[in-house]
């Protein structure tokens, strides 16, 4: 299996999640018909998060103006300015947290 970039989802009394990251942009929050990523935490709003993911550029998480915001490392995401997200940090959206994380997916 080759390796990617993938996103451990953590939420509270949910198992572990692991969701590919194509290149491209994905979205991420509470909405089944607009988000790639679902995410079960009333705290996330329906679009919460943009993760793009490009060869040239790596890996920008951008919040789109969601109602609790989110948290890079522990530090505010200011809504609309994409942030670079290094593999094995944690981006916190409601009680939830998301890990960057680059091998192989199913390991």
């Amino acid at each position: 299996m080759p390796y990617c970039f993938y996103v451990e989802v953590v939420v509270q009394n949910c198992p572990l999640r692991r969701e590919s990251l194509p290149a491209g942009r994905t979205i991420i929050g509470r909405s089944p018909t607009s988000c790639a990523v679902i995410v079960p935490d009333r705290r996330v709003s329906r679009v919460h998060l943009q993760v793009a993911y490009y060869q040239d550029t790596g890996v920008k998480v951008l919040d789109l103006y969601s109602a609790n915001g989110s948290l890079l490392e522990g530090r505010p995401l200011y809504p609309g300015q994409a942030m670079q997200w290094l593999r094995d940090q944690v981006v916190s959206i409601g009680a939830t947290h998301l890990v960057l994380r680059y091998g192989e997916l199913n390991s």
